[in-house]
């Protein structure tokens, strides 16, 4: 149940935009996060022309998400209405296909998993970026999705790159198969309630 499409696109809504934990998506959360971003970006230093930047970036991919799935015009996208949304725009395509704000954040998400900003997301960001979601026992759980996500190509190279990081993220919410190694971009994933 965890890996089912409908899951991921929850655990999307629920750990990946949903910052203010309200249940639905909003303005303030894509507020919240120019915030976030800025300071993950900066490592805890606060840069104000990054921050002008992340508002611009964050607004503009608000307004797509609401033109996009914002069905009743209320402000608010619920995960139903983003489900719908990304079923409609995303399902069965590439990342090149997807809607120029689903990219964007995509892009965004990365840098702020690269910490250290050598344009690779290797096994220690991985676990970081894991562990701001969920609670684990075991490190081990972490690595074993780690291992499960990437090819020994990946990690030879040190992890994984943009391009595959926007490839696995595209199949992470366009792949309706359980299987698919894209499954664990997020760690091992818990059902979301």
């Amino acid at each position: 149940m965890a890996y089912t499409w409908d899951n991921r696109v929850k655990y999307v809504v629920r750990y990946m935009y949903d910052i203010d934990n309200n249940g639905f998506l909003d303005k303030n959360d894509f507020e919240c996060l120019a915030v976030r971003n800025t300071l993950i970006e900066g490592r805890g230093e606060f840069s104000a022309d990054a921050y002008a930047n992340n508002q611009k970036i964050m607004r503009n991919l608000w307004n797509e998400i609401a033109e996009l799935a914002d069905f009743n015009k209320n402000g608010e996208v619920t995960v139903d209405e983003f489900r719908k949304a990304v079923q409609n725009v995303c399902v069965g395509k590439s990342f090149n296909d997807f809607p120029t704000c689903f990219k964007v954040v995509i892009s965004n998400f990365f840098k702020t998993v690269d910490v250290n900003g050598d344009g690779m997301v290797g096994l220690d960001e991985y676990r970081l970026d894991c562990i701001t979601r969920s609670a684990f026992a075991d490190v081990k759980e972490i690595d074993e999705a780690y291992n499960k996500l990437t090819t020994e190509d990946d990690r030879k190279a040190g992890g994984l790159t943009l391009a595959r990081y926007q490839d696995l993220y595209a199949q992470f919410i366009s792949n309706p198969d359980e299987s698919c190694s894209a499954c664990y971009l997020f760690g091992p994933l818990k059902v979301v309630q």
